[in-house]
């Protein structure tokens, strides 16, 4: 059939494409096709007719892209040519799989010649120090670790300092301050306050040892006593072996004082008064990677609004949570 014989006149207005039929074609193939599926074929993209359902579609698929590819390409954070590499502890010690994930891949880096620890840490949870200092320990067997204690580097901070061959402190640094502690939380007063109480039935006489609902037996006490005791023979053991230096001493230096880091030094506790730059630089000499050499860093992997709160209120949003979350004793270095 000729252009002229047929021709399509556009679309009406809500109705879709009109066809025009010259006189005597009723008997054409065309002509017998209904309406209904040349609107059907003729009507507007989806994306004229469901504009926003289109386009929410598309940036949907975009964000899913994006995501993707930053799985994809996440950074471990292992250098691509020799560097010394930096581990911070910063803040209470508590929750450490991030650091020990970081430490692994130090660890196994052929490209990390020596490692800078910077500590700015009063300390924490007794088993969490415990478990960072035992990781970075490990570390140390396997690569220069030096240590760069910041403002405060006392109890578990001093802790997971004993795992550095040399250790620097400024003259300000507040360190020491070796020993235990163990926090209960007393509601009981407040519980009567309110009216309400609570009963536990134990399988053993000190299974509720250290209830927030009632103070201490004697037995109690002693038994917690003793708990504290071997946790504190394990902290002497650590710190004398770090430092090499007699237990005796060690133990002398045990009575929960702090030291400024002058004091350190004069007590073994320290190697040398200096900045995370001198330590930097003793680590360089040691291991011949230049100075200019950028440090290895931990990936962050913080959320702008969670980076933002903590900045500016001064908190980790981490261990308040922990905090909330504590019903029992809690032993702290």
């Amino acid at each position: 059939m000729s252009q002229s014989q047929y021709q399509y006149q556009g679309f009406a207005q809500g109705q879709g494409p009109v066809a025009s039929y010259p006189q005597g074609c009723t008997g054409c193939p065309v002509a017998q096709i209904p309406e209904h599926v040349w609107k059907s074929l003729f009507k507007p993209p989806f994306r004229k007719r469901h504009p926003f359902v289109f386009w929410l579609c598309w940036a949907l698929a975009l964000i899913v892209f994006v995501c993707v590819c930053a799985v994809a390409s996440e950074d471990s954070g292992a250098p691509s040519e020799e560097s010394i590499a930096l581990i911070s502890v910063n803040g209470v010690i508590s929750d450490n799989m991030k650091l020990l994930r970081w430490i692994k891949t130090i660890s196994e880096s052929d490209k990390v010649k020596g490692v800078l620890l910077r500590v700015d840490s009063p300390g924490g949870g007794a088993a969490a120090s415990n478990e960072l200092y035992m990781a970075l320990k490990a570390l140390g067997k396997k690569k220069p670790l030096a240590v760069s204690m910041g403002s405060a580097a006392a109890s578990g901070g001093l802790m997971v300092s004993m795992a550095g061959e040399r250790v620097f402190a400024s003259g300000s640094t507040v360190t020491g301050s070796i020993g235990v502690r163990m926090d209960i939380m007393q509601l009981r007063k407040l519980a009567d306050t309110l009216g309400v109480g609570q009963e536990t039935l134990t399988s053993g006489p000190f299974k509720d040892a250290g209830s927030v609902l009632r103070p201490l037996s004697e037995e109690e006490r002693e038994y917690l006593m003793g708990v504290i005791r071997d946790m504190h023979g394990q902290f002497v053991d650590i710190v004398a072996e770090g430092r090499k230096m007699p237990r005796e001493k060690v133990e002398a230096l045990a009575n929960g004082k702090i030291y400024t880091g002058r004091e350190a030094v004069a007590n073994g506790l320290v190697d040398e008064l200096g900045d995370m730059q001198a330590a930097h630089a003793w680590l360089c000499q040691k291991t011949g990677v230049p100075e200019k050499r950028k440090l290895a860093r931990m990936p962050k992997d913080k959320t702008w609004l969670k980076e933002q709160m903590e900045t500016l209120l001064h908190i980790d949003l981490r261990e308040l949570a922990s905090e909330a979350a504590r019903t029992g004793p809690v032993f702290s270095y």
